[in-house]
């Protein structure tokens, strides 16, 4: 063969072993933009994550929407229907603004019937008629409005009406809300704390009370009942708490329904210096109302012939009213109770809604409302199973796709300022301000936290880095580590969701 010929053949072969390098390095280099762009993408990121053995005995339920198309930009098991725990005020809250408008209020009604004498003496009774309003002589929205002072000015009422000698009873009207003031389903070791006091026609002081112990006892005795307040006639404690070490925060627990006057306290409170308050849920808050107003009543000397409630409410027509004390608009009370996850004023919004689609104010009726909503939303609640309003049950049922597309459907229709005004902003408000203090999606991101044993969900709508607009739900039952480790983790599959696509 020609020494020509051998050269050029040499050449031939290093030149497609050039080429062969090139298109290897070619593909390395695809194979890493491709690899790069997947480790990008939020449901890869959420699937490696999911990777941790934090998951291993967990059931996830994960939705991610676009808000403007629906899409599902990332999800796991996004039907599968799981525990929501307090996300799910998200549904009863935002359902209650449709039904009942955000400008809905309140009205309790004080009013009496029979006739006043000439020297001032009412032959009848007076009457407080409550319509259910879960903030009636709570000073959380108006100091003014705390019930010592609104109880004073009750009674200032009806001594303006020149009455001075009520030969009848104070009647505290509860028959607006004629359903059991809980939910069937809640638990037992939750009644009689103060986050599970239910929902009644009169509702006072948000149905709290309050116990002080004295904390500085030795570790393993038992602490002193140093009193409570306000001062609720018959209640009784039997006091089983034990003072642990510093630092173990509030582990008592305060056991007995509604109607129970004789509560069972148990659990360990910190040992420390001064007193140490627990909340617990007033036994019959009407009647708290109507043991109020006659007090009220005492101190200006006006005599009565005791107090009582009513369950049922004939004659209101022959009734006169002597004053109205209107709540806060329907829009401020959804927003607090989202912001502190009030259950008292979900499960009252709850009752209303019942009230209004179906003429009685009942969870079951209420709860009919927010399907019968859901349906003209075109939205599924196959994948939804409602006990109450506030999600303090366990056998409240839904899933993460049924969430994150209610607010994806409402934000579309009500527009994001709406939903955004509803939701604590993650990093600075409500019971989520520690959350985000260091990710970039701080100030982002609008959600609801809910969480029990073994429960730890978010909620919520996020404008991500790229300006997009995203609806998502993420709930994660059954885990068995510590709920900050999770939390934790939830909190870095919200960064994922704001920072990539």
């Amino acid at each position: 063969m020609p020494l020509w010929s051998i050269k050029e053949m040499h050449f031939s072969i290093l030149a497609m072993k050039l080429r062969l390098r090139i298109f290897i390095l070619l593909l390395l280099s695809l194979s890493a933009n491709l690899s790069f762009t997947q480790s990008s993408n939020t449901q890869n990121k959420i699937d490696r994550l999911l990777l941790s053995s934090e998951f291993d005995y967990a059931s996830v339920s994960i939705s991610v929407l676009d808000l403007e198309t629906g899409d599902l930009v990332a999800g796991v098991n996004p039907n599968m229907s799981i525990i929501p725990a307090s996300s799910l005020k998200i549904l009863t809250t935002l359902s209650a603004l449709e039904i009942l408008s955000d400008t809905f209020q309140y009205t309790t009604t004080l009013s009496y019937d029979g006739y006043i004498e000439n020297d001032g003496t009412l032959q009848g009774n007076v009457y407080l008629e409550g319509n259910g309003d879960p903030t009636f002589g709570s000073g959380k929205f108006k100091p003014e409005m705390a019930y010592q002072k609104l109880f004073k000015r009750l009674a200032e009422a009806i001594a303006e009406e020149g009455i001075t000698c009520i030969d009848g009873k104070i009647i505290a009207d509860e028959s607006q809300f004629n359903s059991f003031p809980i939910s069937p389903s809640w638990q037992w070791n939750d009644l009689g704390n103060y986050y599970a006091t239910g929902a009644w026609g009169i509702n006072i002081n948000e149905n709290q009370y309050n116990i002080y112990f004295n904390k500085r006892g030795v570790v393993g005795r038992r602490p002193k009942i140093n009193y409570h307040d306000p001062y609720i006639p018959g209640l009784k404690f039997s006091n089983e708490l034990e003072v642990d070490s510093a630092h173990t925060g509030d582990q008592a627990y305060i056991f007995g329904g509604p109607y129970n006057y004789e509560k069972r306290i148990v659990g360990t409170i910190p040992q420390g210096d001064g007193n140490f308050r627990i909340g617990g849920s007033i036994p019959d808050p009407p009647m708290f109302a109507a043991f109020t107003l006659n007090e009220e009543l005492r101190k200006k000397e006006i005599k009565t012939e005791g107090y009582d409630t009513a369950f049922s409410a004939p004659g209101k027509s022959k009734r006169k009213a002597i004053v109205k004390v209107s709540s806060p608009f329907l829009k401020d009370i959804s927003r607090r109770a989202n912001f502190k996850s009030n259950n008292l004023y979900c499960e009252a919004i709850l009752k209303s809604m019942g009230k209004k689609y179906h003429g009685e104010a009942s969870g079951q009726n209420g709860i009919a409302a927010i399907k019968n909503m859901l349906k003209k939303l075109k939205i599924d609640s196959k994948a939804l199973h409602m006990e109450d309003g506030a999600g303090l049950s366990a056998r409240n049922n839904v899933s993460s796709n049924l969430l994150a597309e209610f607010l994806q459907k409402i934000a579309l229709k009500d527009g994001t300022d709406y939903i955004c005004d509803q939701l604590p902003r993650a990093g600075f408000e409500g019971t989520v301000a520690g959350l985000l203090r260091v990710s970039p999606a701080r100030g982002k991101v609008w959600m609801k936290s809910g969480s029990m044993n073994r429960v730890c969900t978010y909620t919520g709508i996020m404008q991500d880095k790229e300006g997009r607009w995203k609806t998502f739900c993420i709930m994660i039952n059954g885990y068995d580590v510590k709920y900050k480790v999770m939390r934790a983790r939830v909190e870095k599959m919200v960064d994922y969701i704001y920072r990539y696509n």
